[in-house]
């Protein structure tokens, strides 16, 4: 149990990477506390981390709202008595040629992508201060390939920019004891990737073809990830970014 006496906060928590980061910390010994947009799953969620005889909080938070974070990270301390590991998980793709976006559109992306990492740090860093705890960022392989993504300009760069914010975190949060880690997933198999059929698609096989492991990526491969990054195991390690797709990045 590497995580036990340990308590987490993964942000949108209830389905896909984030559900599996909140299993996997919880298998791992940490009582945990989703947040999320929709409570949609929240029960489902609960459930299944109780019967890893873990404790569970959801609550629903937008986390490009100030208040709304302050609110999680109070509502963290006061049930849990403490924090130790921030996972910014949650986030929002949307994908099209440039000049169909709006600017709305644009802000909305950036707001959840990258100002609520950044909000969600700001607010947690007292008490991962005094508990030296670690903050995790779930970026993805886009922020690090170029053009990536067919229509991605928007998402690309708010990865990009959640890269850099790690970096600039770790230096800033390293002299008090926090560490500031990423991990950048490539394609993964989640059930949003599942409904449209992708996996069995001519674009998914190429995609597995051209992947050195020859298969898509999982949201427990993330999970076994964040909880080796939250645990004793990386205590050294700060300002890294795991890139998860497979080797993908290597023959590029």
């Amino acid at each position: 149990m590497k995580l036990r006496g340990k308590v987490a906060v993964v942000t949108g928590g209830l389905r896909g990477i984030g559900r599996a980061i909140a299993l996997a910390m919880a298998e791992a010994g940490a009582e945990v506390l989703i947040a999320g947009r929709s409570m949609e799953r929240a029960s489902h969620t609960q459930q299944a981390i109780h019967a890893l005889g873990r404790q569970c909080v959801t609550l629903q938070a937008d986390v490009s709202d100030e208040g709304a974070v302050q609110r999680m990270v109070a509502a963290t301390i006061q049930h849990f008595g403490g924090l130790d590991i921030l996972v910014n998980n949650a986030g929002i793709a949307l994908f099209k040629p440039i000049e169909e976006f709006t600017l709305a559109e644009f802000s909305r992306v950036m707001d959840i992508n990258l100002k609520g990492p950044w909000l969600c740090a700001k607010y947690a860093f007292p008490e991962l201060k005094r508990r030296r705890g670690s903050i995790i960022n779930i970026t993805s392989a886009s922020g690090h390939y170029g053009g990536a993504s067919a229509g991605g300009s928007v998402y690309d760069a708010s990865k990009g920019g959640l890269q850099q914010l790690t970096y600039s975190l770790a230096a800033e949060f390293g002299p008090h004891g926090v560490r500031v880690n990423a991990i950048a997933p490539g394609v993964i198999v989640t059930e949003s990737l599942e409904a449209q059929g992708f996996v069995a698609s001519e674009m998914g096989r190429q995609v597995i073809e051209r992947t050195p492991l020859r298969r898509l990526g999982l949201p427990a491969d993330v999970g076994g990830v964040a909880v080796f990054l939250a645990s004793e195991a990386a205590a050294y390690l700060t300002g890294t970014t795991v890139i998860l797709d497979g080797g993908s990045m290597a023959i590029w």
